[in-house]
C-alpha cells in the first residue's frame, strides 16, 4: 500500500459524516470514549449542580416536585452537554456536523421526531391500558390548573434539555467517535449498553428491574438506527423528549423508576398491582414492560429497512 493510499483511506463508518478521509481519533482514546463522556456527563451534572444549588438556591433534594425537576433538567444536563460539546469541538478537532448536529431541516426533524416519540408512547401506555394494566384514576385533571399547565409546558423545555444531552453524549459523541474506528455495529451496541448502565441505579441497586434495562437497550439501539437512517441528531432529540415528558406529564407514570407530582396532561393511569410488572413495567414505569420491548423492536426493524433506489439523507 502507497503512502498515497494510507493517508487517503476512509474512516470505518460515518454516520453523520463531517469526519474527513483520514481518521483523526487513536483507536486507544476510541476504544475507551465512553468512559470520557461519562466522566463529563458526571463532571457537567456536578457543575449544574453547583449553579442551581449556590447560585440558584435550590434544594435539589425533592425531584418529584415540578419546579425543582424543571431547574434540574435544565441545569444539571445542560452543563453537561455543553462540556460535551467543547470537548469535541476543541479537544477532538472536529466539527459538531460529525456527531449529528446538522442544521439542514432541524425544525421539521425534530417536530417529526417529537410527533413520533409521541406515537409510540401513546401506543405503550393504552396497549398496556388494554390488557387491563391500569385504572383510570381522573381525565386531564392539568385542565383544571392554569399554573399546572404552565408547569407541564415548561418540563418540555426541560425534557427537550435532558433528552437531548443524553443523545449528544451518547448517539453522537460516543456513536460517531467509535464507528469511526470500529464500525458501526459496535459503536451501536457500547453507546446502547453504556446508556442502558446509567440507568442501573435508578430504583437503587439492590432493586434492579432487569426487563428494563434491557429495554433501555433497546431504547438505545433504536434512537442510533434512527439517527444514522437520518444522518442527523434532531429526529432522536424530538423522540426522546415527547417520550418522557408523555409518560410523566401526559399520563402521570414514572419514567424510569422516576415519578412526578403534577397532574397529567391527558389521562391520570395508576398501575394495578394485581397486574404482573412484565405487563405495567412494575414501579420502573412503562419502560419495564415487555409491551415496550416489543414496539421498539419493531421500531428497530423499521429503521433497518433496505433504503429505496434514490432515497438518503434529507
Amino acid at each position: 500500500m502507497s503512502d498515497t493510499e494510507i493517508k487517503t483511506r476512509p474512516v470505518k463508518a460515518q454516520p453523520f459524516g463531517g469526519f474527513g478521509p483520514r481518521p483523526r481519533l487513536h483507536p486507544l482514546y476510541v476504544a475507551f470514549v465512553w468512559v470520557i463522556a461519562v466522566i463529563v456527563m458526571f463532571l457537567g451534572q456536578g457543575l449544574g449542580a453547583v449553579i442551581v444549588v449556590k447560585l440558584l438556591g435550590i434544594d435539589l433534594g425533592g425531584l418529584s416536585e415540578p419546579k425543582t425537576l424543571l431547574y434540574f433538567l435544565i441545569f444539571v444536563f445542560g452543563a453537561g452537554a455543553l462540556i460535551a460539546l467543547l470537548w469535541v469541538r476543541f479537544i477532538e478537532n472536529r466539527p459538531l456536523a460529525s456527531m449529528g448536529l446538522v442544521g439542514r431541516a432541524a425544525l421539521p426533524r425534530f417536530m417529526r421526531g417529537l410527533v413520533m416519540g409521541l406515537i409510540f408512547c401513546a401506543v405503550v401506555v393504552f396497549s398496556i391500558f388494554a390488557l387491563g394494566g391500569y385504572d383510570i384514576a381522573a381525565i386531564a385533571p392539568a385542565l383544571q390548573s392554569p399554573p399546572a399547565l404552565l408547569m407541564i409546558g415548561l418540563l418540555l423545555i426541560g425534557f427537550i434539555v435532558q433528552g437531548s444531552t443524553e443523545e449528544i453524549l451518547m448517539r453522537g459523541w460516543v456513536m460517531s467517535a467509535m464507528a469511526s474506528r470500529f464500525g458501526l455495529i459496535i459503536a451501536v451496541l457500547v453507546n446502547s449498553t453504556v446508556f442502558a448502565a446509567l440507568h442501573l441505579g435508578n430504583e437503587g441497586l439492590d432493586h434492579i428491574n432487569w426487563i428494563a434495562m434491557a429495554n433501555i437497550v433497546l431504547v438505545g439501539i433504536f434512537l442510533s438506527f434512527y439517527a444514522i437512517r437520518e444522518g442527523s441528531l434532531l429526529g432522536v432529540f424530538g423522540w426522546h423528549a415527547a417520550w418522557n415528558w408523555l409518560l410523566g406529564l401526559g399520563f402521570g407514570l414514572e419514567v424510569s423508576g422516576m415519578s412526578v407530582n403534577a397532574p397529567a396532561l391527558v389521562v391520570d393511569f395508576d398501575a394495578r398491582e394485581s397486574v404482573a410488572p412484565w405487563i405495567t413495567g412494575g414501579t420502573f414505569g412503562p419502560e419495564g414492560s415487555l409491551i415496550v420491548s416489543l414496539v421498539l423492536t419493531a421500531g428497530i426493524i423499521w429503521f433497518l429497512r433496505p433504503r429505496k433506489q434514490g432515497e438518503g439523507h434529507e
